[in-house]
């Protein structure tokens, strides 16, 4: 800086002292804050998978509803079959026969065992964590409740008209089949995961396959929800134009889902007024608890268990078993027999047992010097992939399946 002095003659002015140069002070400068937008925000919350969420809790919930008022059992913790009629399973004769249209709705909330519902929720969360955000919880919702009912419409109509149907699957393979047809959407954020993900799970359901307690997987219900999700996945592309993140329509789709899920609270209402009704005749079954654990075991409880639970045809199985080791040939059939007959008129037994009673009916009538009879009875046995290991032995005992 310049400083200005003054002169007179012969005096000297005073000069001002020289001011150092400062820097000026820094004033604290505060980091930058990132703040979301509120339109941002709105729009994360907005796409956080609420119904995927919140639906997996209901069918959890339900199902722990079902082992506490079931009345009879296939297994351990999986309710029988008088107990998941009554809960609102789903088969031609009840729905048309009888009227009772609300199965339609009820069967796709029920799981028969654990694994039946461990196995659908895993796969539920997988595509509802990819689809319910790419497309919104109103269509999201709207497809799951359209593809479960079209997948009840299905199985009812090409299943054997006594065969009762319970799972969420049909809904799940409606979602899958979306998010495979989306995953050719120019929207579509990682369309090959999209297409392994649902391709993987999607496909492989659609042939028939029979689990390993010989309950079969009903494909029907399976094809009526992946054609459901199919279409309805050109229907929200066609709602959805270029410059927006998610289809248009949302609050329609919400609206229709809203409806399904009215209807399906209704259905459960009335359901309720013939539990009763359904499930008193699961008390007539033995339940697991009382199932002996080996043939001796078998052998030696059979009379108790015939007289407390005659129309149990595990109950006349076990009391023929005890008379085939006792070799009392002719006393023993008509037990097997008797099972036979209680099991076509009320169909309750597992695929094993069914088996491995129709094996002992067979090895009986052989040892009776019938072997042309013992190999029709055998007969189905032996041309099946899937047979009990029991029954697989009294066969092989008897040599009934050689040619």
């Amino acid at each position: 800086m310049a400083v200005s002095r003054t002169t007179s003659f012969g005096k000297r002015a005073p000069v001002a002292a020289p001011q150092t140069w400062r820097a000026p002070r820094a004033e604290a400068v505060a980091e930058p804050v990132a703040v979301i937008p509120p339109s941002t925000a709105a729009a994360l919350i907005g796409r956080f998978p609420y119904f995927t969420i919140v639906l997996t809790f209901i069918l959890g919930s339900r199902f722990v509803t079902e082992l506490h008022t079931a009345t009879d059992w296939s297994a351990p913790s999986s309710p029988g079959h008088f107990s998941l009629l009554a809960m609102g399973a789903s088969d031609w004769t009840q729905v048309v026969g009888h009227g009772e249209w609300w199965r339609l709705f009820t069967q796709s909330v029920l799981h028969g065992s654990p694994s039946h519902l461990i196995g659908n929720l895993l796969c539920f969360l997988v595509v509802g964590f990819f689809l319910e955000p790419m497309i919104g919880t109103g269509w999201f919702a709207a497809i799951y409740l359209t593809g479960g009912f079209c997948g009840s419409i299905l199985s009812m109509t090409m299943n054997p008209a006594d065969t009762l149907s319970v799972g969420a699957s049909g809904a799940i393979m409606a979602t899958l089949a979306t998010l495979f047809t989306l995953s050719f959407h120019h929207a579509a954020a990682f369309p090959n995961l999209m297409r392994r993900l649902s391709g993987g799970a999607l496909f492989p359901a659609l042939f028939p396959t029979v689990t390993s307690n010989g309950t079969t997987v009903d494909t029907w219900a399976h094809a009526g929800g992946a054609i459901t999700g199919a279409l309805l996945a050109f229907v929200v592309m066609a709602a959805w134009r270029e410059s927006d993140d998610q289809p248009q329509g949302r609050s329609p789709a919400a609206i229709v889902a809203g409806l399904w899920a009215a209807l399906t609270v209704w259905a459960f209402v009335s359901a309720s007024t013939t539990y009763v009704q359904y499930a008193k005749d699961g008390l007539d079954y033995i339940p697991p608890t009382e199932i002996p654990d080996d043939s001796a075991t078998m052998q030696e409880k059979s009379f108790a268990l015939v007289e407390k639970y005659p129309k149990d045809p595990r109950a006349r199985m076990f009391r023929g078993l005890y008379f085939l080791d006792k070799q009392d040939l002719s006393d023993a059939e008509p037990y097997f027999r008797e099972a036979v007959r209680l099991e076509e008129a009320r169909p309750t037994m597992t695929r094993a047992f069914r088996d491995w009673n129709t094996a002992l009916l067979a090895v009986t009538v052989f040892y009776e010097h019938r072997p042309d009879e013992a190999r029709a009875i055998a007969a189905p046995l032996c041309g099946s992939s899937r047979v009990d290991a029991r029954a697989q032995n009294v066969l092989d005992m008897g040599k009934l399946c050689a040619k």
